[in-house]
């Protein structure tokens, strides 16, 4: 696993404990804590859409760059070669 899935898990089981701590502790009604629940959800579906997104991005950013690196280096050994 790389550090960016280390730290998404880690924001993700932070944000869990979090939410469980707080629904344990929570002085809310029922109402209000479905509320919020469904809230968080929402948040945690939003977030994971949009790290997914960037990585995706990234993703296409990289082999893009690794694409254009290798024409590159076929142009230099053709011309090196005479080709």
């Amino acid at each position: 696993m790389n550090n960016q899935s280390k730290i998404i898990a880690a924001l993700l089981a932070g944000v869990a404990v979090g939410a469980v701590v707080g629904l344990l502790f929570s002085p809310d009604k029922g109402e209000e804590t479905r509320d919020g629940i469904a809230g968080w959800f929402k948040d945690v579906y939003d977030l994971s859409k949009e790290k997914t997104s960037d990585l995706a991005e990234k993703g296409m950013n990289a082999v893009k760059s690794s694409k254009d690196s290798a024409e590159s280096n076929i142009d230099h050994a053709e011309s090196a070669l005479g080709v």
